[in-house]
């Protein structure tokens, strides 16, 4: 133990002397110095309080997670396969995101992510006007929820074969994939995801550190383009795939539109494939594995009455004949298959149908899927 006289010396107001007073026995004081030392003790300061600890820092806010979460808790009970579920439950993993600013130029097709754009020169810049998409933006778009894909997978999974412990990662291309979420949910399921599409925003929405490449398990990419038609398009993305899907895009309307007698449809809201049925199936077949399952499902509005403008994306039926998928070298499993009964169930959980009555969301919401595989000998 350290002596008194010593501990006294560090003290405000004590010296050394009187803490040497101090530390003598008190017979050996005079009273003058006993009344000294009594005056110093009582004026100290008191010793220093330890100082209380700092509260946590509160946490940082997640709504747009926190949503996706809840929402694909909702959706758990009418998904079946472990593939879905896990999809599912891969929304503990994903990062909340922020808001984004994209320069476009409609016009033009142009569309550059804010690092992009602050790069630029002056008068490139001038041409290029400032959109704002928020947060939730990010994972919905303008498509809705990425969780609806759970049904996809779901459809694939009993056909599906993904390799077990030790296989290379499965790879996964979404044609016309519109939004990042379900390719960052494949990712943390451990595939290899592409996306593939044609709108210029996705690429500079989706252009941040982060966005893409490794990411759990997997990976997820992103490829901006015509898929099959362009060549270079077909090198980046590769093959060996063990799934590939279409939601709401390969759509009859959209590829082979039927508008009443004296209707014509603007291109422009219609999908371009660049190449012929014959050879969009023949690059699919080539791009899936032996086994390998494609599937497309489609969600539409009802179609107008034809004294009304046309709706080419509410005709969701294949825009592929049977024998069409059967001479490509592709086994049909399922074909044009409605499946009203589960995007209702879907919608109804996410709150889609806002209030209405199941008679009332049957008029509104109609669905078709088509499941095919590459042969196994194929």
């Amino acid at each position: 133990m350290r002596p008194l006289h010593s501990t006294l010396c560090f003290l405000p107001g004590f010296s050394a002397a009187l803490a040497a007073a101090l530390a003598a026995p008190l017979t050996a004081l005079s009273p003058i110095q006993v009344a000294h030392a009594a005056d110093v003790i009582q004026s100290a300061p008191a010793p220093l309080a330890k100082p209380a600890d700092a509260p946590p820092p509160a946490p940082t806010p997640t709504p747009v997670t926190d949503r996706l979460k809840r929402d694909a808790a909702k959706l758990e009970a009418i998904v079946a396969s472990d593939l879905a579920k896990r999809f599912l439950a891969a929304t503990a993993m994903l990062a909340e995101p922020s808001a984004r600013v994209v320069y476009r130029n409609r016009e033009k097709g142009i569309a550059v992510s804010k690092r992009a754009f602050d790069a630029m020169s002056a008068e490139e810049k001038s041409s290029l006007a400032p959109r704002e998409f928020p947060s939730e933006f990010y994972y919905d778009t303008a498509y809705g929820s990425p969780l609806v894909y759970a049904r996809v997978l779901d459809l694939a999974a009993p056909h599906v074969r993904l390799g077990g412990e030790g296989a290379p990662r499965p790879r996964l291309l979404d044609f016309g994939y519109g939004t990042i979420g379900q390719l960052h949910l494949l990712a943390h399921c451990g595939f290899d995801a592409h996306g593939v599409d044609v709108e210029p925003v996705l690429p500079a929405l989706y252009g941040e550190p982060g966005d893409t490449g490794a990411m759990g398990a997997g990976s997820a990419e992103i490829h901006a383009g015509q898929w099959p038609a362009d060549e270079r398009l077909r090198a980046a993305i590769g093959g060996g795939h063990s799934l590939i899907t279409s939601k709401n895009t390969l759509k009859k309307g959209y590829i082979h539109p039927s508008p009443p007698a004296g209707q014509t449809v603007d291109p422009r809201k219609l999908v371009h494939l660049g190449v012929g049925d014959e050879e969009f199936l023949a690059r699919v077949h080539d791009a899936l594995v032996p086994g390998g399952v494609f599937v497309i499902y489609n969600i539409c509005p009802p179609q107008n009455p034809p004294e009304k403008e046309y709706i080419p994306w509410a005709d969701g039926t294949s825009p592929f004949s049977r024998e069409m998928f059967e001479q490509a070298g592709l086994e049909v499993l399922a074909f044009d298959v409605r499946d009203d009964a589960w995007v209702l169930d879907c919608f109804e959980k996410l709150g889609y149908t806002e209030g209405k009555t199941r008679q009332e969301a049957a008029k509104e919401y109609f669905c078709w899927y088509t499941v095919v595989r590459r042969k196994p000998s194929a």
